[in-house]
């Protein structure tokens, strides 16, 4: 992967970050505990675990390596981040947390060589070079921003327009 290509990436994941936020903030407080089916995760818990998986994929760059124990700090079914979770009380706080969440995986990512970006790093899944570790939190995103939009729709909200950046 080269810089330029990789730069731009980074920009595009910034323009889609921007119309998540949009569609967090399409929310009320009372609506993040809304859960369709018992076993479903509830938007906080999705929220969070959008921006803890792309804040945690970041720094296993940053380290050089992705542990199983740090992928389980972006599951809300972990007592280990159940406090972490319960702090996220209103839409406002969960704005907060992904914006954080999003501003230091940007950070870490913008801050590498090209050299950098194509070292390995190792997993549990396997090793693949960094610049793939920001490619999963982009997948990442998108899919559970899917299931966003879908709950936003069950409970008679209209959800921003895909891409309006």
């Amino acid at each position: 992967m080269d810089q330029q290509t990789f730069s731009a990436l980074c920009e595009y994941f910034n323009m889609v970050h921007s119309v998540t936020l949009r569609a967090i903030g399409a929310f009320t407080d009372r609506d993040l505990d809304f859960r369709p089916k018992p076993e479903m995760r509830t938007p906080r818990e999705l929220i969070f675990h959008v921006y803890s998986q792309e804040k945690t994929l970041a720094e296993a760059v940053q380290q050089g390596r992705f542990t199983a124990e740090a992928a389980s700090r972006s599951s809300p079914e972990e007592q280990a981040v159940a406090a972490e979770l319960q702090a996220l009380i209103t839409v406002d706080d969960l704005r907060t947390y992904a914006q954080a969440c999003h501003q230091t995986a940007r950070s870490i990512f913008s801050m590498m060589s090209e050299n950098q970006l194509n070292h390995p790093v190792e997993s549990p899944f396997g090793t693949y070079p960094a610049w793939r570790y920001f490619a999963f939190a982009y997948d990442e995103h998108w899919h559970h921003r899917g299931q966003i939009y879908i709950y936003l729709r069950l409970l008679g909200k209209q959800p921003p327009m895909l891409y309006d950046y």
